[in-house]
């Protein structure tokens, strides 16, 4: 295992592989707190600042505001089946865009799954990468945000993808 923390215009961020394969993010946040956090999880885990440079430099250009995709591939051996499923299906959600728990929960062909797909959003190992801040209730409304800044922070990243939620943010 190896991680990697880099700064970005949101402050610092990380990832940690497996191989070249991705197996968890941490949105920006302080650098010290973000380095014990990956450190307390991967006890093992080796720095390595070169690790996937092309994810690296995505993650930079979405904080700078720029449209990305992420094309790395993920890890997904420890995931239990249909988290997987559904985190797979979160994943294709675009840029700017949004979808509803009931909507991925179609997707990911369990209709009535609903609460199991929130569930599945609040373990998602690898947030950005599966955009899980783009799936929100079927009224519109934000749902929760398992990151440590939380709906504040879910509300920040729709912004800077220009998705249409200021309106739905302020009734909370």
């Amino acid at each position: 295992m190896r991680y990697t923390v880099f700064d970005t215009a949101w402050g610092a961020f990380g990832f940690v592989t497996r191989g070249r394969r991705l197996v968890a993010t941490f949105l920006p946040e302080a650098e010290g707190r973000l380095r014990r956090e990956i450190q307390a999880a991967w006890p093992d885990a080796v720095e390595a600042d070169h690790e996937l440079p092309r994810l690296r430099k995505q993650v930079v250009d979405y904080f700078r505001g720029r449209q990305t995709a992420f094309t790395v591939e993920i890890d997904w051996l420890d995931m239990p089946v249909f988290r997987r499923a559904v985190l797979m299906q979160c994943r294709r959600i675009s840029y700017g865009e949004t979808v509803s728990y009931q909507d991925l929960a179609r997707a990911a062909g369990r209709p009535r799954a609903v609460r199991a797909v929130g569930g599945a959003m609040a373990h998602n190992p690898v947030p950005l990468v599966v955009p899980c801040h783009r799936v929100l209730r079927s009224d519109g409304s934000l749902g929760g945000f398992s990151s440590r800044g939380g709906v504040r922070e879910k509300v920040r990243l729709l912004r800077l993808e220009h998705a249409l939620v200021e309106a739905r943010a302020a009734k909370r």
